[in-house]
């Protein structure tokens, strides 16, 4: 099968990385994809690459290539795909060059970008009517699909991520890169510095952390627009001792194995690829209670769960799990026993082969 992934660019975040695992999956499956690019972020392109992905580079314009994608349907005509599967804000381009080649097409929404299909609810319903299978990466945001768009019936779904094993029997000494002592009770985050995230409630709840547990490390682990902010609000907050931006990283497993608790402090989220590999790692966590995040930890039996934006929550949270090493390791180890059950990149994987099978199938019936 020949298999085109398409993106509105290649950030850091949580669909991107999904779309690399998905890739290396299905060509380890022996399958043909090349991931298409129609934006100009590159900032993962080079994982793409070192994973034996290939990626081909549109840079499309925003607004004429809506009616008319031309480079897209010049691309997928050379490919010669059998199927394409989109992601995200990369679906309305998509779905019309699919339409203008009668390819099957699929897409997947990541998260609740509910403003978004609104704002071009026209626009969006057309490109309903000219794809085969609609995604969501969990059932909340399924049914946003279903309410938004008014789409009914088998065409729309739910398919939960999933992300290949980041569980490290001997992670060894791990290289922070920053003043991290060694023995220091370490509590992470891995994700985009982003106003969605809202690292700075993370930061704050560490202030009142280490009035408890001193020796308390924070570490942020990715890259974003508030990047200078953070930093910033280390220093009005007098935490840089004790509080690091380590940056982009490319060896998540390793310092996942490093972190005493896992933290994530998101406003929003659909299926966080982070959380999936804390479990997968065995981590204790603490996490926001929005989107698919109570779901993906079974209502608190596999983390703990605060409202978004409390810090005294959070605060008290991590205490916990630094403080009663027996509830973190039960939790940490429920945490990597759900994710095994239900959220291998093999499990995904196969869900969405099916799915790329029975749209081709329906398409050779109708022409």
């Amino acid at each position: 099968m020949r298999i085109a992934q398409v993106l509105a660019g290649l950030g850091a975040g949580g669909a991107e990385r999904l779309v690399l695992h998905l890739s290396r999956w299905l060509q380890c499956q022996g399958h043909v994809v090349e991931v298409v690019n129609i934006y100009r972020d590159t900032t993962l392109q080079s994982e793409f690459e070192a994973a034996g992905v290939c990626v081909r580079d549109m840079r499309m314009t925003p607004y004429v290539s809506q009616w008319y994608p031309g480079a897209l349907v010049s691309y997928l005509r050379r490919f010669q795909a059998d199927v394409v599967h989109c992601h995200d804000t990369a679906w309305r381009k998509s779905a019309r060059a699919c339409s203008i080649l009668r390819l099957p097409c699929i897409w997947t929404l990541h998260g609740y970008l509910k403003e978004w299909l609104e704002n071009g609810l026209g626009w969006m319903r057309r490109s309903a009517r000219d794809t085969a299978f609609l995604v969501g990466v969990e059932p909340n945001v399924e049914q946003l699909i279903r309410e938004t768009l008014q789409v009914d019936g088998a065409k729309v779904l739910h398919i939960v991520n999933g992300v290949p094993d980041a569980f490290v029997s001997d992670a060894g000494k791990v290289e922070w890169g920053v003043p991290v002592p060694s023995g220091a009770r370490v509590v992470g985050m891995v994700s985009r510095l982003s106003r969605v995230k809202d690292p700075q409630t993370l930061i704050r709840a560490i202030h009142i952390v280490r009035q408890v547990v001193p020796d308390v490390h924070l570490v942020l682990v990715g890259r974003g627009e508030l990047e200078e902010e953070v930093r910033y609000m280390i220093y009005q907050e007098r935490l840089e001792d004790c509080v690091h931006s380590l940056g982009y990283r490319q060896d998540i497993p390793r310092l996942l194995h490093a972190m005493d608790v896992f933290v994530l402090s998101s406003h929003s989220e659909g299926l966080s690829l982070a959380i999936l590999e804390a479990m997968s790692a065995q981590r204790p966590i603490v996490a926001t209670a929005v989107g698919g995040t109570p779901g993906l930890l079974a209502n608190g039996e596999c983390g703990l769960l605060v409202p978004p934006g409390d810090v005294e929550a959070m605060a008290q949270a991590i205490l916990e799990l630094l403080t009663n090493k027996a509830k973190a390791q039960e939790l940490a180890r429920r945490a990597r026993e759900r994710f095994l059950r239900e959220y291998t990149i093999d499990r995904m994987g196969e869900r969405y082969l099916e799915l790329y099978e029975k749209a081709i199938a329906q398409h050779r019936e109708k022409t």
